[in-house]
């Protein structure tokens, strides 16, 4: 996407500033079954500055935005080198979400695909092979929709499923990269894992659908005075057109045709 030259400063300033202030949000704590884990909700908002800013400013804003609040807790660096990485976790949900609306599609399920097959490159991920089968699950469910969907279905609900794959696929990304830096680091067992294979699910769907909420009210209402307009919404235009069309060829045509018959 590309942002205005006059306000892009600004706009950019705006998203590390409300992504710093959203790392202070509560916590999901002790909820993916492994005892003393949680989930920060700022996971929603790497998605959402993807959808709002493309896959490369999005990155930015969101490792700017975690690493800032990072710094700012005093022992940053002496805490594991899980929590190190957790910003690279942030910004890849951003990659991936912003890939998504940009509709580049093939590079953002190639790295979410990838993902999944390095799971399968360890032990434990042979072990519990039956981890990932959401993430497995949607990628198959987003290749569907847009091979799919897009003759058959209204223009909004169109963006609002666009959007919610895009944030759900860029939160499963960063769910998938941390469970595999996890195990690595701290050779956890399959039955950490097990535990978790039905509650994550939940909690994924959960932040995916916030990142959407806020995204479609920003695309539907505000998108216009800041952005250009690119990736989704080309898919609008080219929807309401299509309706247009369908309009015209099968209730307007019909009627002047019926009413010069009956001339």
């Amino acid at each position: 996407m590309k942002i205005k030259g006059n306000i892009s400063f600004i706009y950019i300033l705006f998203g590390v500033i409300l992504t710093y202030f959203s790392s202070y949000l509560p916590d999901l704590m002790g909820v993916i079954g492994i005892e003393g884990t949680r989930i920060s909700s700022i996971v929603a908002f790497g998605s959402l500055n993807g959808m709002l800013y493309g896959p490369f400013w999005g990155a930015i804003i969101s490792g700017t935005g975690m690493l800032l609040h990072e710094i700012n807790n005093t022992g940053y660096l002496s805490k594991n080198i899980f929590s190190m990485l957790s910003p690279f976790f942030i910004m890849l949900s951003s990659v991936i979400s912003g890939l998504i609306v940009n509709r580049q599609h093939k590079a953002a399920l190639g790295i979410f695909g990838s993902l999944i097959v390095v799971w399968y490159l360890f032990d434990v991920g042979r072990s519990a092979f039956f981890y990932p089968w959401f993430h497995i699950v949607v990628f198959v469910a987003f290749i569907i929709f847009q091979k799919n969907s897009i003759k058959s279905i209204h223009s909004r609900t169109f963006v609002f499923v666009s959007l919610f794959f895009a944030a759900l696929i860029g939160v499963l990304s960063d769910h998938l990269m941390g469970s595999i830096a996890y195990s690595y680091i701290f050779d956890l067992s399959t039955e950490a894992f097990r535990s978790a294979v039905l509650l994550y699910p939940l909690e994924r769907t959960i932040l995916a659908l916030s990142a959407t909420f806020v995204a479609f009210f920003f695309f539907s209402t505000i998108k216009d005075i800041i952005l250009s307009s690119e990736g989704i919404e080309d898919d609008v235009s080219r929807m309401r057109s299509r309706n247009m069309d369908d309009y015209l060829y099968n209730d307007v045509i019909p009627i002047i045709e019926k009413k010069d018959n009956d001339r």
